[in-house]
Protein backbone atom coordinates (compact mmCIF):
# COMPACT_ATOMS: atom_id res chain seq x y z
CA UNK A 1 0.00 0.00 0.00
CA UNK A 2 2.60 2.62 1.14
CA UNK A 3 4.61 3.78 -2.05
CA UNK A 4 7.35 6.46 -2.18
CA UNK A 5 5.82 10.25 -2.34
CA UNK A 6 2.97 9.09 -2.74
CA UNK A 7 1.74 7.68 0.82
CA UNK A 8 3.12 6.53 3.78
CA UNK A 9 1.32 4.93 6.67
CA UNK A 10 2.04 3.37 10.48
CA UNK A 11 0.00 1.67 13.18
CA UNK A 12 1.42 3.10 16.91
CA UNK A 13 -1.21 2.50 20.16
CA UNK A 14 -4.05 1.92 17.78
CA UNK A 15 -3.69 4.70 15.92
CA UNK A 16 -3.34 4.81 12.18
CA UNK A 17 -1.79 7.14 10.76
CA UNK A 18 -1.93 7.87 6.90
CA UNK A 19 0.63 10.95 5.42
CA UNK A 20 -0.20 11.58 1.72
CA UNK A 21 2.03 12.98 -0.77
CA UNK A 22 5.55 14.64 0.09
CA UNK A 23 7.51 17.45 -0.58
CA UNK A 24 8.01 16.28 -4.16
CA UNK A 25 4.18 15.70 -5.11
CA UNK A 26 1.48 18.19 -3.38
CA UNK A 27 -1.53 17.27 -5.17
CA UNK A 28 -3.95 14.38 -5.14
CA UNK A 29 -3.88 12.15 -8.20
CA UNK A 30 -5.25 8.63 -9.28
CA UNK A 31 -2.31 6.75 -7.75
CA UNK A 32 -2.39 8.44 -4.66
CA UNK A 33 -6.53 7.87 -4.56
CA UNK A 34 -5.87 3.90 -5.19
CA UNK A 35 -3.22 3.77 -2.35
CA UNK A 36 -5.39 5.87 0.33
CA UNK A 37 -8.40 3.43 -0.36
CA UNK A 38 -6.30 0.21 -0.11
CA UNK A 39 -4.91 1.51 2.96
CA UNK A 40 -8.68 2.33 4.86
CA UNK A 41 -10.07 -0.70 3.41
CA UNK A 42 -7.51 -2.71 4.73
CA UNK A 43 -7.56 -0.77 8.49
CA UNK A 44 -11.52 -0.64 8.27
CA UNK A 45 -11.46 -4.11 9.37
CA UNK A 46 -7.81 -4.48 11.15
CA UNK A 47 -8.85 -4.85 15.05
CA UNK A 48 -5.25 -3.26 15.86
CA UNK A 49 -6.19 0.22 14.51
CA UNK A 50 -8.66 2.09 16.55
CA UNK A 51 -8.80 5.52 15.03
CA UNK A 52 -7.36 7.03 11.94
CA UNK A 53 -5.96 10.04 11.20
CA UNK A 54 -5.12 10.99 7.90
CA UNK A 55 -2.40 14.43 7.06
CA UNK A 56 -0.08 15.71 4.84
CA UNK A 57 3.30 15.17 3.76
CA UNK A 58 4.75 18.14 2.09
CA UNK A 59 5.95 21.07 4.54
CA UNK A 60 2.61 23.49 4.07
CA UNK A 61 0.27 20.96 2.97
CA UNK A 62 -2.29 18.76 4.01
CA UNK A 63 -2.92 18.78 -0.42
CA UNK A 64 -2.63 21.55 -2.26
CA UNK A 65 -5.95 20.32 -4.44
CA UNK A 66 -6.30 17.19 -7.32
CA UNK A 67 -4.34 17.10 -9.93
CA UNK A 68 -5.95 19.41 -12.64
CA UNK A 69 -4.07 17.84 -15.14
CA UNK A 70 -5.58 14.42 -14.42
CA UNK A 71 -9.26 16.19 -14.57
CA UNK A 72 -7.45 17.73 -17.83
CA UNK A 73 -6.74 14.48 -20.01
CA UNK A 74 -10.36 12.82 -18.04
CA UNK A 75 -12.42 16.08 -20.28
CA UNK A 76 -10.56 15.63 -23.35
CA UNK A 77 -10.73 11.44 -23.50
CA UNK A 78 -14.61 12.46 -22.80
CA UNK A 79 -14.90 14.96 -25.48
CA UNK A 80 -13.10 12.71 -27.80
CA UNK A 81 -15.14 9.57 -27.02
CA UNK A 82 -17.90 11.97 -27.92
CA UNK A 83 -19.49 10.68 -24.52
CA UNK A 84 -23.03 12.30 -23.39
CA UNK A 85 -23.09 12.41 -19.66
CA UNK A 86 -26.74 13.49 -18.84
CA UNK A 87 -28.24 14.70 -15.34
CA UNK A 88 -29.55 11.29 -13.85
CA UNK A 89 -26.92 8.76 -16.04
CA UNK A 90 -25.29 6.67 -12.81
CA UNK A 91 -22.15 7.74 -11.59
CA UNK A 92 -18.96 6.34 -12.29
CA UNK A 93 -17.41 6.55 -8.90
CA UNK A 94 -13.46 6.73 -8.89
CA UNK A 95 -11.07 5.21 -5.87
CA UNK A 96 -11.14 8.57 -4.36
CA UNK A 97 -14.90 8.62 -3.91
CA UNK A 98 -14.60 5.33 -2.25
CA UNK A 99 -12.21 6.12 -0.02
CA UNK A 100 -14.21 9.58 1.19
CA UNK A 101 -17.29 7.01 1.42
CA UNK A 102 -15.43 4.32 3.66
CA UNK A 103 -14.48 7.66 5.78
CA UNK A 104 -17.72 8.28 6.38
CA UNK A 105 -19.23 4.55 6.91
CA UNK A 106 -16.48 2.50 9.01
CA UNK A 107 -17.09 2.31 12.46
CA UNK A 108 -13.53 3.93 13.56
CA UNK A 109 -13.20 7.50 13.90
CA UNK A 110 -11.50 9.52 11.37
CA UNK A 111 -9.09 12.66 12.19
CA UNK A 112 -8.21 14.75 9.29
CA UNK A 113 -4.70 16.75 10.52
CA UNK A 114 -4.93 19.53 7.83
CA UNK A 115 -1.14 20.57 8.01
CA UNK A 116 -1.60 22.99 5.43
CA UNK A 117 -3.37 24.27 2.49
CA UNK A 118 -6.31 22.33 1.91
CA UNK A 119 -8.58 23.11 -1.38
CA UNK A 120 -10.50 21.07 -3.74
CA UNK A 121 -10.60 17.64 -3.81
CA UNK A 122 -8.29 17.70 -0.58
CA UNK A 123 -10.77 19.58 1.49
CA UNK A 124 -13.36 17.60 -0.10
CA UNK A 125 -11.63 14.24 1.83
CA UNK A 126 -11.56 16.61 4.93
CA UNK A 127 -15.12 16.82 4.79
CA UNK A 128 -16.03 13.08 5.09
CA UNK A 129 -13.14 13.06 7.99
CA UNK A 130 -15.16 12.58 11.65
CA UNK A 131 -12.87 15.49 12.88
CA UNK A 132 -11.00 18.05 10.71
CA UNK A 133 -7.73 19.92 12.91
CA UNK A 134 -6.35 22.86 10.77
CA UNK A 135 -2.99 24.20 11.38
CA UNK A 136 -2.63 27.88 11.94
CA UNK A 137 -0.20 29.64 9.53
CA UNK A 138 -0.46 30.99 5.48
CA UNK A 139 -2.56 28.28 4.75
CA UNK A 140 -5.81 28.29 2.06
CA UNK A 141 -8.85 25.78 2.60
CA UNK A 142 -11.75 25.75 0.41
CA UNK A 143 -13.22 24.91 -2.58
CA UNK A 144 -12.14 26.93 -5.25
CA UNK A 145 -13.31 24.84 -8.52
CA UNK A 146 -15.51 27.57 -9.78
CA UNK A 147 -12.74 29.38 -10.59
CA UNK A 148 -11.02 27.26 -13.37
CA UNK A 149 -14.68 26.73 -14.91
CA UNK A 150 -15.49 23.34 -12.86
CA UNK A 151 -17.51 22.46 -9.61
CA UNK A 152 -16.32 20.47 -6.60
CA UNK A 153 -16.82 17.05 -7.95
CA UNK A 154 -16.19 14.77 -5.01
CA UNK A 155 -18.61 15.54 -2.96
CA UNK A 156 -17.92 18.98 -1.95
CA UNK A 157 -21.33 20.64 -3.23
CA UNK A 158 -23.09 17.76 -1.49
CA UNK A 159 -21.30 18.07 2.11
CA UNK A 160 -20.26 21.21 2.49
CA UNK A 161 -24.03 22.19 2.86
CA UNK A 162 -24.65 19.83 5.27
CA UNK A 163 -21.72 20.66 7.66
CA UNK A 164 -22.50 24.62 7.55
CA UNK A 165 -25.69 24.80 5.75
CA UNK A 166 -26.70 25.77 2.27
CA UNK A 167 -26.53 29.22 2.56
CA UNK A 168 -23.32 29.91 3.30
CA UNK A 169 -22.00 26.36 1.41
CA UNK A 170 -23.59 28.30 -1.74
CA UNK A 171 -22.01 31.66 -1.13
CA UNK A 172 -18.17 30.06 -0.83
CA UNK A 173 -18.83 27.90 -3.37
CA UNK A 174 -19.73 30.35 -5.92
CA UNK A 175 -17.36 32.76 -5.16
CA UNK A 176 -14.38 30.08 -4.90
CA UNK A 177 -12.30 32.30 -2.09
CA UNK A 178 -10.38 30.02 -0.38
CA UNK A 179 -10.40 30.49 3.68
CA UNK A 180 -7.12 31.05 6.11
CA UNK A 181 -7.10 28.17 8.90
CA UNK A 182 -8.50 30.76 11.59
CA UNK A 183 -11.24 31.91 9.30
CA UNK A 184 -12.44 28.43 8.38
CA UNK A 185 -13.07 27.84 11.96
CA UNK A 186 -14.78 30.92 12.57
CA UNK A 187 -17.28 29.13 9.30
CA UNK A 188 -17.57 25.62 10.66
CA UNK A 189 -15.29 24.37 8.00
CA UNK A 190 -12.82 22.77 10.41
CA UNK A 191 -13.58 22.09 14.12
CA UNK A 192 -10.41 23.92 15.38
CA UNK A 193 -7.23 25.61 14.46
CA UNK A 194 -4.30 24.99 16.43
CA UNK A 195 -1.47 27.22 16.91
CA UNK A 196 1.24 24.19 16.83
CA UNK A 197 1.34 20.93 14.63
CA UNK A 198 -2.34 19.88 13.35
CA UNK A 199 -1.21 16.12 13.48
CA UNK A 200 0.40 16.52 17.48
CA UNK A 201 -3.74 17.95 18.52
CA UNK A 202 -4.89 15.24 16.12
CA UNK A 203 -2.99 12.39 17.58
CA UNK A 204 -3.84 13.91 21.40
CA UNK A 205 -7.34 13.33 20.47
CA UNK A 206 -7.26 10.09 18.94
CA UNK A 207 -5.12 8.74 22.38
CA UNK A 208 -8.54 9.56 23.73
CA UNK A 209 -10.69 8.03 21.44
CA UNK A 210 -8.27 4.64 21.37
CA UNK A 211 -9.44 4.74 25.36
CA UNK A 212 -12.91 4.46 24.96
CA UNK A 213 -15.23 1.24 23.64
CA UNK A 214 -15.30 0.66 20.26
CA UNK A 215 -18.49 -0.65 19.78
CA UNK A 216 -19.64 2.85 21.73
CA UNK A 217 -17.60 4.37 19.06
CA UNK A 218 -19.18 3.02 16.13
CA UNK A 219 -22.51 3.09 17.40
CA UNK A 220 -22.42 6.80 17.74
CA UNK A 221 -20.97 7.53 14.50
CA UNK A 222 -23.22 5.56 12.86
CA UNK A 223 -26.36 7.43 14.34
CA UNK A 224 -24.89 11.19 13.99
CA UNK A 225 -23.78 10.17 10.78
CA UNK A 226 -27.47 9.15 9.75
CA UNK A 227 -29.63 11.06 11.80
CA UNK A 228 -30.01 13.85 8.50
CA UNK A 229 -31.15 11.14 6.42
CA UNK A 230 -34.07 9.72 8.34
CA UNK A 231 -36.68 10.67 9.90
CA UNK A 232 -36.90 11.94 13.31
CA UNK A 233 -38.78 8.49 14.73
CA UNK A 234 -36.53 6.44 12.60
CA UNK A 235 -33.62 7.99 14.08
CA UNK A 236 -34.84 7.61 17.75
CA UNK A 237 -36.04 4.25 17.78
CA UNK A 238 -32.29 2.72 16.17
CA UNK A 239 -30.87 5.22 19.08
CA UNK A 240 -32.66 3.09 21.85
CA UNK A 241 -32.15 0.08 20.45
CA UNK A 242 -28.50 0.61 19.92
CA UNK A 243 -28.53 2.25 23.56
CA UNK A 244 -30.02 -1.30 24.88
CA UNK A 245 -26.90 -2.86 22.84
CA UNK A 246 -24.48 -1.77 24.29
CA UNK A 247 -26.37 -1.56 28.04
CA UNK A 248 -26.36 -5.09 28.20
CA UNK A 249 -22.85 -5.96 26.74
CA UNK A 250 -20.88 -6.89 29.16
CA UNK A 251 -17.66 -4.73 28.25
CA UNK A 252 -20.06 -1.63 29.28
CA UNK A 253 -21.68 -2.87 32.02
CA UNK A 254 -18.30 -3.33 33.07
CA UNK A 255 -17.09 0.04 32.62
CA UNK A 256 -20.34 1.59 34.28
CA UNK A 257 -19.66 -0.70 37.60
CA UNK A 258 -16.02 0.50 37.76
CA UNK A 259 -17.74 4.33 37.78
CA UNK A 260 -20.08 3.27 40.78
CA UNK A 261 -16.74 1.91 42.15
CA UNK A 262 -15.29 5.47 41.98
CA UNK A 263 -12.45 3.52 39.66
CA UNK A 264 -13.51 5.27 36.41
CA UNK A 265 -14.24 8.65 35.18
CA UNK A 266 -17.32 9.94 33.63
CA UNK A 267 -16.25 13.28 32.98
CA UNK A 268 -13.26 15.04 32.69
CA UNK A 269 -13.39 16.89 36.03
CA UNK A 270 -14.76 13.94 37.80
Amino acid sequence: MDRKDVLASRIENGIGTIVLGSAERIHFDPEMADCLFDTLKTWSNDDAVRVIVVTGGAPGYFLRHYSVPAIISLGEALQRSGAIVPDDAPANFSALDHAMMLCETMGKPVIAAISGTCMGGAFELALCCDIRIAEDGPHQIGLPEANIGILPGAGGTQRLPRTIGPAAALMHILLGEPLSPREAERRGFVHETVGGKALTRAHEIAAKLVQLDPEALSRIKRLVRGALSMPLAEGLNLERNLFVQLAMSERALERMRAYEAGNVSFLPSD
